[in-house]
């Protein structure tokens, strides 16, 4: 929660009345704004102690196109990465990209309720690490298709606050060595309930 007062705030600051920008924050992946998570995992039996570290940014931005009423360019971009220690078993899995697309408005006039569908598509390299194998990376491709509703949440410092969840389908092809020795492709269906969207 400290995390999204302090974008609000950030974005508050650079805020203008016409509402043509939007940042969106959502739960999924530990908020849009990014998160490092520590942690251990005392095992029972013969298995081995796990510590685990993950670290996430992501962000997600959009812009109005002022000669297309409605529609906004849209701009994502992600760094994720997971180091797992069990022993002399460790895995470490990074992934870094970027996605570009389009976000429309079904209602250009009220966009702090309005419905919206989005797409995106992007590239993210990928390296997988486990303990006595090679190094396995790739260059994967992926489209995200997300559609939802807004509620306007009101406004807060000259920034608008709505609560808009969607649901969002995202294909992966996945490139290099992971194609190889892992996975060819992959699908996500993700129902993102906890999701605001800061217009300014």
């Amino acid at each position: 929660m400290k995390i999204i007062l302090a974008l609000s705030f950030f974005i508050a600051s650079f805020a203008a009345t016409a509402q043509s920008r939007l940042v969106s924050i959502d739960a999924f992946d530990m908020s849009y704004t990014g998160g490092l998570l520590v942690g251990s995992r005392n095992a029972a039996g013969n298995r081995k102690d796990e510590d685990e570290t993950t670290f996430r940014l992501n962000l997600n931005y959009a812009q109005s196109l002022p000669q297309y009423e409605g529609l906004m360019w849209k701009a994502q971009v992600f760094f994720n990465r997971t180091d797992i220690d069990q022993g002399s078993n460790d895995t470490l899995d990074s992934r870094f990209g970027l996605a570009g697309g389009l976000l429309y408005n079904f209602q250009p006039s009220d966009i702090k309720n309005s419905f919206l569908a989005s797409a995106l598509m992007g590239l993210e390299r990928q390296t997988i690490e486990e303990a006595g194998a090679d190094d396995e990376s790739g260059l994967n491709m992926f489209l995200l298709l997300e559609g939802g509703k807004r509620w306007d949440m009101g406004e807060y410092a000259k920034i608008n606050i709505s609560y808009a969840p969607t649901i969002a389908f995202q294909w992966k092809r996945f490139g290099g060595d992971l194609r190889d020795e892992y996975y060819k492709s992959a699908t996500e269906l993700r129902f993102n309930f906890l999701k605001f969207d800061i217009l300014f």
